[in-house]
This record gives structure tokens, C-alpha cells and sequence, in this order.
């Protein structure tokens, strides 16, 4: 996969990224993501989403740790950011699904969660409702990043599209002075 957006780059590829993130390096400096957005993570993904099958966290962290674990020239970050949601979707769904995912992660790792860092002002539409365009506008703005002296940083999340979420959260991380901003998900969708 490519280095900077974890897409699959052909087997015969002699470089370690892609077309559009050589010659439009998005904010995140590394993606990391353990599977595929395929059958049967997509359908084990959206259990975790909707219907709170956290039993699975477990091991898809684990899944994704071990490949963290496998990147020999990978320098582990200072802590780990999980993607927050607004007060009322996590009152609606009663728990954000990233921060079990991180927690899990952290256990694996032994890199600390700080989930205070980062958090969204406003509730905004869900991004799997929208297209690659309007995905860019909706999170405008919609994250707060606090005070601090981190130099090297990992958002969690499920699931990486466009990486709008990721570059929105990352663009606010690199503006309050963090210097590496890196991506852990469990799955990227194929382009």
C-alpha cells in the first residue's frame, strides 16, 4: 500500500506511493490500515458502528497492531487521538467505536490514549452519507485541538474513504504545533 493513503498500489510498483500523494502529499504523513474495506470487514465494521458488536474491536485492533508492529522503519507515535463524535451521537449510540478501538490499540502498543486533545464542536452530517465533495466541506471547522507539546501524533479510526475526517482532525493537530500526524485505521476503501 501506499505509505501516505494506505491505497493498494499495483504488485509491479517499484514506488512506495502513489500518484496523488506524490504529487498532492495530503497533511498525514503515514496511513497504517490492517484489512481492506471488503467483504467481510465492511460487514463486521458496520456491526461495531450500528449495532455495538465491540466483541470484535479485540482482535481488529490486534490485527492492526501486529501490522503497526511489522513497519521496521516505523517510528511509534507520542500518543493516540481516536476520532471524536459529538456529545449527542455518542449519547445516541452510547459509546464512540474509536476509542475502544485506541484503547485496544494502546494495551497492544503501550503508546497512552489522549482523548481530551481533540474534540468536535458540532454535530455534523455522518460522512458514509455523503459524496467525496461534500465529505471535504462538512467537517469544516468542526474540531477543537487543546494546548499541548506533542512533536509526533496517530489518529485512530475504522475506516479511512477520502480521508477527509483524518485531514480535517490533522490539519487542526499540525496548526496547534504537532509536527508528524500519522493514521491508524482498521480498514481503507479501495478508490
Amino acid at each position: 500500500p501506499c505509505r501516505r493513503c494506505a491505497i493498494d498500489l499495483p504488485v509491479t510498483s517499484k514506488y512506495q506511493y502513489c500518484k496523488n500523494c506524490i504529487t498532492q502529499p495530503p497533511i498525514i504523513k503515514r496511513t497504517v490500515a490492517a484489512f481492506n474495506f471488503l467483504f467481510p470487514i465492511n460487514l463486521i465494521i458496520a456491526q461495531i458502528k450500528n449495532e455495538q458488536y465491540k466483541i470484535h474491536l479485540t482482535w481488529l485492533a490486534q490485527a492492526l497492531s501486529n501490522n503497526i508492529n511489522h513497519q521496521s522503519d516505523y517510528l511509534l507515535p507520542q500518543a493516540l487521538i481516536p476520532v471524536p463524535i459529538s456529545k449527542l451521537k455518542r449519547f445516541k449510540k452510547g459509546y464512540n467505536q474509536t476509542d475502544r478501538l485506541a484503547t485496544c490499540i494502546s494495551q497492544s502498543l503501550n503508546i497512552k490514549v489522549d482523548g481530551e486533545l481533540v474534540r468536535k464542536t458540532r454535530d455534523t452530517q455522518a460522512q458514509a452519507q455523503l459524496n467525496a465533495k461534500e465529505r471535504k466541506t462538512n467537517l469544516k471547522k468542526a474540531f477543537h485541538v487543546n494546548k499541548n507539546n506533542y512533536a509526533h501524533l496517530a489518529i485512530v479510526d475504522d475506516v479511512m474513504t477520502t480521508g477527509a475526517t483524518a485531514n480535517e482532525i490533522a490539519t487542526a493537530l499540525k496548526a496547534s504545533g504537532v509536527g508528524q500526524v500519522d493514521l491508524w485505521v482498521l480498514a481503507r476503501t479501495p478508490l
